[in-house]
């Protein structure tokens, strides 16, 4: 049932795409919310950790939803991967140990969290091995970087409010790291964020864990889901916008 359901899911994130790239201009400008290095090391463990696995979930669903190809392994070095992660560190734990070093040191107590963890990621330099969006290759083999998902909504639920706002924030700076690493233009990369305060993002996808029929689905294919709905009903509210201004631009009052 879950195969099915992500296959269909599929679908909807092609239609989605094929519709966002029309018009960027439609959507809003994403809140900039601070994210300091001393914020982080003035966090709990917990909040820490839910920071982290939300940057990787982040990152895994950028690499996922990105149109263009990964022509190498990640293992590789040239896997845009390496351009966001420390080197050969795919785990929560690792991340969270790496980046809070990083943030202790008072050079960087002042560096935003994006900046902290682009810092620490093992490539800065050059760009990763990628072909052209849509080209025949093996890009879906090499786009998984993470085992499959654990944590369920029930989980996410049983967490407490600052741990799944730091996930959700983590999840955000996540697909934004990887959207600087790919260049991802932004109107393809509606359907990894929506350009949402993720204040905003954290109340669907709590309304969405809540749900009879996400109970026991994976925070992962819930924040999949979640973010691609966002980038739909903003794409159309501002579609809506447009054509109300249009029209008053041609039958003034």
């Amino acid at each position: 049932m879950r195969k099915n359901w992500l296959g269909n899911f599929g679908l909807l994130v092609g239609f989605a795409l094929s519709i966002l790239i029309c018009d960027s201009a439609d959507a809003g400008g994403t809140a900039n919310i601070a994210g300091l290095c001393r914020n982080h090391i003035a966090s709990s463990g917990k909040e820490r950790a839910a920071l982290a696995t939300g940057y990787l979930e982040g990152v895994q669903a950028a690499l996922n939803k990105d149109r263009s190809d990964i022509l190498v392994p990640p293992e590789h070095p040239d896997h845009p991967v390496w351009w966001v992660l420390p080197n050969r560190e795919i785990t929560a734990d690792q991340l969270e140990a790496t980046l809070s070093t990083f943030c202790k040191s008072k050079l960087n107590e002042e560096k935003t969290l994006l900046q902290a963890l682009l810092s620490i990621a093992a490539r800065k330099e050059g760009s990763p091995r990628t072909g052209l969006p849509l080209s025949d290759g093996p890009s879906e083999q090499w786009r998984q970087v993470l085992e499959a998902g654990r944590h369920t909504c029930l989980d996410y639920a049983s967490a407490s409010d600052n741990e799944r706002s730091k996930l959700i924030y983590g999840y955000f700076l996540g697909t934004k790291a990887v959207g600087l690493a790919l260049n991802t233009p932004r109107e393809l990369s509606l359907v990894v964020w929506p350009e949402a305060d993720p204040r905003e993002v954290k109340a669907k996808v709590d309304l969405n864990c809540r749900g009879a029929g996400h109970r026991n689905s994976t925070v992962r294919d819930v924040l999949w889901l979640t973010t691609v709905e966002m980038g739909m009903e903003r794409w159309i509210a501002g579609k809506q916008e447009r054509s109300r201004e249009l029209l008053n631009l041609r039958y003034p009052d």
